[in-house]
């Protein structure tokens, strides 16, 4: 009987020490409250079959490029037929706080650029994972492009804050698209068609490259990165170039494009300073001639160092080659996004597009709230940034959002901010919301007032631009 009894004492101990599941979605917060928020920001639901490849793109503009026979059950068995494959896109702060969500990397403030959850299951609703050996293309748009921005994934610890603890490159290879959706221009540009690549001299008689653009197909002229590089200086020696190199890597073709770009400048250059008209009649120049001579060459050297500079930005991007195992089904798609982050996921969950937040203005602060009610969220959004930093309570109705010691501890001092608190209390809903001067006060009161679901909604939708 004593070992018996022995046994379930030491079942309960283990029971008890197991790490609770954590809903990776949403963290550690009251159903009705996420109730509210898959109201305001649900997940997009798609219906596959994974017997083939597809092409998947959200409503705001992430692409999902998944191979066939690529998602498997627990067991490691492939899925063969229709599943359900989920998107949640979070690009403005209401996707954020909605998502419960902050940007927190190993103790780091991180400024984001789109958070994306990937989740998919079976026709019986149970998870399912991608393929060992396989991989998912996620490409997430960008609004502009930024050197520093990397990729992170996401996992929520046992209080449900998410911490974007694993730093992963942009993927290298490229991703072929048909070339002649990829090359006809979707605007009225200066840009070729086609990049200026045809048969048919006398009908195209714009066109500055002679070939079938049909010759290209799955080359790096069928990607994307191609296209954005041709749309950026659109000519004839461009083009040429990277024919003239398709066995090389995108990257070093790139930087043999730095080097023509040099040359060509300061073959531009010379020629303004040395072929300068006389003035009329064969005597000096006039005041309006030197200025427009003088005007030449100062925008020929600054419209030389800008795409310069762009394509030493491409060259850094170290891209490398195509990916064929990646088919894009273009029938999903009516257009592209100017800037796109590629990753190649082997895992379903939490990605997020990244770079470190690193401000001269940021000095360390000290920063809590006490709220009049609990709070099963509460939320640090710089106004100004794509940050949000989650509370961190400490004590009854008393969060932190910068740590003392061991973590991150600076802000930048003067700048406006807004605190929003949630909470379910009692069968209803709270709302605290204050706009505060960062170092004005190290602690700060929320007024929790009791709202309906549909003033609370209210309240979030205002963050949605």
């Amino acid at each position: 009987m004593n070992k018996i009894i022995f046994l379930f004492l030491i079942f309960t101990i283990l029971s008890c020490t197991k790490e609770k599941e954590i809903n990776q979605e949403y963290g550690e917060i009251p159903n009705q409250i996420i109730n509210v928020f898959e109201s305001i920001n649900n997940n997009q639901k798609f219906e596959i079959n994974t017997s083939k490849s597809n092409t998947i793109v959200g409503k705001k503009g992430t692409i999902l490029i998944i191979p066939e026979n690529s998602i498997v059950n627990n067991d490691g068995d492939i899925i063969k037929g229709i599943i359900s494959l989920e998107i949640k896109e979070n690009f403005n702060k209401a996707d954020y706080i909605t998502s419960n969500l902050q940007t927190i990397h190993n103790n780091r403030i991180l400024e984001t650029l789109g958070m994306i959850y990937l989740t998919a299951k079976d026709k019986n609703g149970n998870k399912l994972k991608i393929a060992d050996g396989k991989t998912i293309r996620v490409q997430i748009p960008q609004s502009r492009p930024n050197q520093d921005a990397t990729i992170f994934l996401g996992e929520r610890d046992q209080t449900g804050l998410i911490d974007w603890n694993i730093k992963k490159e942009t993927e290298k290879t490229l991703v072929p698209f048909p070339i002649k959706f990829i090359s006809k221009s979707k605007t009225v540009t200066e840009c070729s068609d086609y990049y200026g690549i045809t048969t048919d001299t006398i009908k195209n008689q714009y066109f500055t490259h002679y070939g079938d653009i049909s010759d290209y197909e799955n080359t790096l002229l069928a990607t994307k990165e191609f296209a954005d590089r041709y749309n950026q200086y659109c000519s004839d020696s461009l083009v040429k170039i990277y024919i003239d190199n398709l066995d090389k890597n995108l990257w070093e073709i790139d930087e043999m494009m730095v080097k023509y770009l040099i040359k060509d400048s300061i073959r531009r250059v010379n020629y303004y300073l040395k072929d300068i008209p006389p003035g009329p009649n064969g005597g000096p120049r006039t005041k309006a001639q030197i200025e427009a001579n003088e005007w030449l060459i100062n925008n020929t050297n600054k419209w030389s160092e800008r795409e310069i500079k762009v394509f030493k930005y491409f060259a850094s991007l170290r891209q490398t080659k195509i990916d064929t195992t990646k088919r894009v089904d273009i029938s999903q798609l009516t257009e592209l996004d100017r800037v796109l982050m590629s990753y190649d996921a082997m895992e379903f969950g939490w990605i997020n597009v990244d770079f470190f937040y690193d401000d001269p203005k940021a000095v360390p602060i000290k920063l809590a709230i006490k709220t009049t009610k609990n709070a099963s969220l509460t939320n640090l959004i710089l106004e100004k940034r794509n940050v949000i930093l989650s509370g961190i309570e400490k004590t009854t109705n008393e969060y932190w959002f910068t740590k003392n010691e061991d973590g991150y501890n600076k802000l930048p001092k003067g700048e406006k901010a807004i605190i929003i608190s949630i909470g379910f209390d009692n069968n209803e809903f709270t709302f605290g919301e204050k706009t505060i001067i960062i170092g004005e006060k190290e602690e700060e009161t929320i007024e929790m007032k009791p709202v309906s679901e549909s003033e609370l909604k209210e309240n979030l939708n205002k963050y949605g631009s």
